[in-house]
């Protein structure tokens, strides 16, 4: 399917999880190239099957120490993939609104910086004088992305 978006979730140290299988997942995910993840360290949930069946075996150091391994590959490759795919690209953009992190000055005046979601639903910020509003569609040219926050893609 052209331009599909993947996500996923991964839960690190789910009982029994071995160093090779966690290998793998990492393995996935490079060859993958999810678009979005969403990454928990396992903690047993009452009233589960695992809860009732298995033993939470993996300590909580292996947990977060994978956990880590899992959420450095992620934003990786979701880096690389948007400054191969998307910058350059024209994207519809649903505008959601003006971000908490506006630049203002003290007097409460200076540019806004709005966000909005694509038709991926990758996050996008983008900064103008006049926005049309929340609930309206624009267009974006995507010029670079940032690799602190690597699904949000930053258009002039």
């Amino acid at each position: 399917i052209p331009d599909v978006a993947i996500s996923s979730d991964f839960i690190s140290g789910f009982c029994g999880e071995t160093e090779e299988e966690h290998e793998d997942t990492l393995s996935l995910m490079e060859t993958v190239r999810y678009d979005q993840a969403f990454m928990f360290a396992y903690s047993m949930r009452e009233k589960t099957h695992a809860h009732r069946t298995m033993e939470d075996d993996v300590p909580e150091d292996i947990k977060k120490r994978r956990l880590q391994e899992v959420i450095d590959v992620f934003h990786r490759k979701v880096q690389e993939k948007n400054e191969q795919v998307e910058v350059g690209k024209y994207r519809c953009v649903l505008v959601e609104g003006e971000t908490r992190r506006s630049i203002k000055n003290s007097a409460g005046n200076g540019t806004p910086i709005w966000h909005g979601r694509t038709d991926q639903n990758k996050r996008i910020l983008f900064d103008l004088d006049t926005c049309p509003g929340d609930g309206n569609l624009r267009q974006f040219l995507t010029t670079h992305t940032d690799i602190n926050s690597s699904d949000v893609l930053n258009p002039n």
